[in-house]
């Protein structure tokens, strides 16, 4: 695979560390809105009102990170998924070797939470568990048909394709949720759509891309402001609002291809970024494991109830993120050494594989 970007590490002598880093921010802008909207009640017209400090700093944090998704996909089209066999095979290895690392350490600290319905969770079989890695291997196994698209269409024949797949989406999968296989941007169509805005981004730099990188992190900060402004007002008059959070949101998408524009504008080689991004998928694999992300979750609210200081309590989060991250990345170093052994069987018989 050349260079393409996808969350698994390419064996590359050198690699972009500028998106290699935009990786690694992604990530740990994931375990943030992890810890934000999913560990913690969205604000409601009552919190608002009785903490609005608290309410509009939830708004702030989800508006600045929920970009994460959107660029991990962003990253995978830009440079294009070049499927093979040992490649799809390690993706596959690295699930199974975090799931069961997660069985191991949920069986120590939260017995109960390997019950019910074990096996099924194990295999990522029930609605929801590890929603983005099943839409991710959906995606990789598309990416050879929306290569062969890509490869043949003329640049009109491109962006008239995404024009009209982006109105439909806005339409029928956003503005009025009339599908149910858009799912906010939960879903396989979302991240074939995001795919292919990526790859014709990168052939094709239109002027709109080729703004100066400040111009590109200016625009990501004013859609995180807007949207924090739009839903505390959303919430203090007791609207939902939370479609203004859904990943196919257009504002959510815009912002997520200016933030990814402002790294491909940087130019810089880093061994130490690069050891990192190379296992920086692992970290989602820790946390939101079926069996695990409820003890990230639940010492989150924990903290939120019980400590006073706004202060202290985002201390206690961010160190916590740190030791996942940490954890993650040096359990991922021992995968990759019991991959080598693997890998090289797989290239060894190929032919017979195929």
């Amino acid at each position: 695979m050349e260079n393409d970007m996808t969350i698994l590490p390419e064996q590359k002598k050198v690699r972009d560390s500028n998106m290699e880093l935009l990786r690694i921010i992604a990530m740990v802008l994931v375990m943030v809105v992890h810890a934000n909207f999913r560990a913690l009640p969205v604000p409601g017209v009552t919190q608002v009102a009785a903490n609005p400090t608290s309410a509009l700093l939830q708004f702030l944090t989800e508006g600045f990170s929920i970009i994460a998704v959107n660029v991990f996909v962003l990253l995978s089209g830009w440079y294009g998924i070049r499927p093979k066999v040992n490649r799809f095979a390690e993706l596959l290895f690295q699930i199974l070797f975090f799931t069961i690392i997660s069985v191991i350490i949920a069986s120590i600290f939260a017995p109960k939470e390997l019950q019910p319905d074990f096996w099924k969770r194990f295999f990522m079989l029930g609605d929801g568990q590890y929603w983005f890695v099943k839409t991710y291997i959906g995606l990789y196994i598309f990416s050879p048909v929306l290569n062969a698209f890509v490869d043949k269409a003329t640049k009109r024949q491109f962006a008239t394709f995404l024009v009209v797949f982006f109105a439909f989406q806005f339409i029928f999968g956003w503005c009025w949720e009339a599908t149910t296989w858009f799912k906010a941007g939960y879903s396989l169509t979302s991240f074939m759509g995001l795919y292919l805005l990526a790859r014709y981004i990168h052939i094709y730099p239109v002027r709109c891309w080729k703004l100066n990188k400040w111009a590109d992190m200016a625009i990501y900060l004013t859609i995180a402001l807007l949207l924090t402004v739009l839903m505390f007002y959303l919430k203090k008059m007791g609207q939902l609002g939370g479609i203004w959070y859904f990943y196919n949101c257009p504002l959510v998408i815009l912002s997520a291809v200016h933030f990814m524009l402002f790294f491909s504008k940087i130019s810089f080689k880093s061994k130490i970024v690069n050891w990192i991004a190379i296992s920086a998928f692992a970290i989602y694999l820790t946390h939101s494991n079926t069996f695990l992300w409820k003890l990230y979750d639940n010492a989150i609210v924990q903290w939120f109830n019980g400590i006073d200081s706004t202060l202290i309590f985002i201390m206690y989060v961010a160190f916590m993120m740190l030791g996942v991250f940490w954890a993650s990345i040096l359990l991922d170093k021992f995968r990759l050494l019991l991959w080598i052994p693997i890998n090289k069987l797989i290239i060894n018989n190929k032919q017979n594989i195929i």
